[in-house]
C-alpha cells in the first residue's frame, strides 16, 4: 500500500468528474436517468454473471443500500445476487467485513485500502465469487482538503483464478435493449468508460481474492454523489467481466 497518501493515489488529476459529465449529458440529450441506467447495467450483469457461474455481493457505506437496490430491480437477480452488508460504521467494517483496524487508522474509512478490504471481506462473509464495495463522503459535511465531499473509493474483488477462467469463456452476445433504452445505454456508457479508464489501480491479493479499487470525486449534492457512485460501481463490475485484460 506504499503508493497511497492518506489512502488517495498520488496521481490524482483534475479531469471532469462523473457527476458533472452525466449532468451535462442529461441537459443536452435528455437521456440520463439514474434508475434507467441502473437497470441497464444490472441487466447486463445479469447476462454476464451466470455465464461465469458467479454470484456477487456488495458492501456499501455512503450509498447505504442503493447499489443493492439497483441490482435487485432486475427480475431474476436472485439467480446471481447473494446480498449485501451496509457497513456505515468502522465497527461494522472491521467486525463483519474484516477490514483491519490498522488500515482504518492509517488510511481512514474513505480510502483505497479500505475499499479493497471491504470488497474481499463481503465475498468471504457471504460466500460469493465477486464483491463490490463503496466507501465515500456524500456530504454535505465531512469533507477535507485532501478528501473533499464527493470523494468515493469503489473496490472490486474476484477469485485469484478469475483471469484463467475468463479466457476459457466465450461471452454470448445479447439482443439490443428494448423500449428505447439502447441509446441511453450506449451514450451513458461512453461517458462512464472515459472516466473509469483514468482511475486504474494495482491489483492487491487479499486471501483468496484479487482486489482493485478506483478513486473518484463526484460533483453534485448528496443524492447525486450517491447515485453517481452506484452507477460507477455497477460499471466497474460490468467492465471487469467484459474486458479482455
Amino acid at each position: 500500500m506504499s503508493d497511497f497518501i492518506a489512502g488517495i493515489p498520488q496521481n490524482t488529476n483534475n479531469e471532469k468528474t462523473l457527476g458533472s459529465s452525466l449532468a451535462e449529458d442529461s441537459a443536452k440529450n435528455a437521456l440520463f436517468d439514474f434508475f434507467r441506467m441502473g437497470a441497464c447495467l444490472s441487466h447486463e450483469l445479469g447476462i454476464l454473471l451466470p455465464q461465469f457461474k458467479m454470484r456477487m455481493a456488495v458492501a456499501e457505506s455512503c450509498t447505504s443500500g442503493l447499489l443493492g437496490t439497483s441490482l435487485t430491480q432486475i427480475h431474476g437477480s436472485s439467480n446471481w445476487f447473494e446480498g449485501g452488508i451496509i457497513s456505515y460504521s468502522n465497527t461494522i467494517k472491521h467486525n463483519m467485513l474484516n477490514v483491519e483496524e490498522k488500515i482504518l487508522k492509517q488510511f481512514g474509512a474513505v480510502s483505497m485500502p479500505t475499499a479493497c478490504e471491504m470488497a474481499s471481506g463481503v465475498c468471504s462473509a457471504l460466500k460469493t465469487h465477486l464483491g463490490i464495495s463503496i466507501t465515500g463522503i456524500a456530504g454535505p459535511s465531512g469533507g477535507s482538503k485532501i478528501k473533499p465531499v464527493g470523494t468515493v473509493f469503489i473496490g472490486l474483488a474476484v477469485p485469484k483464478a478469475f483471469q484463467t477462467v475468463k479466457k476459457k469463456i466465450t461471452i454470448k452476445k445479447q439482443d439490443p435493449l428494448e423500449n428505447g433504452m439502447e441509446e441511453t445505454w450506449l451514450k451513458s456508457c461512453q461517458i462512464m468508460k472515459h472516466i473509469y479508464m483514468k482511475q486504474e489501480s494495482n491489483i492487491v491479493e487479499l486471501g483468496f481474492f484479487q482486489t482493485k479499487a478506483r478513486h473518484f470525486v463526484f460533483d453534485g449534492n448528496r443524492e447525486t454523489i450517491r447515485q453517481s457512485a452506484t452507477l460507477m460501481a455497477l460499471y466497474f463490475a460490468y467492465e471487469t467481466l467484459l474486458s479482455e485484460d
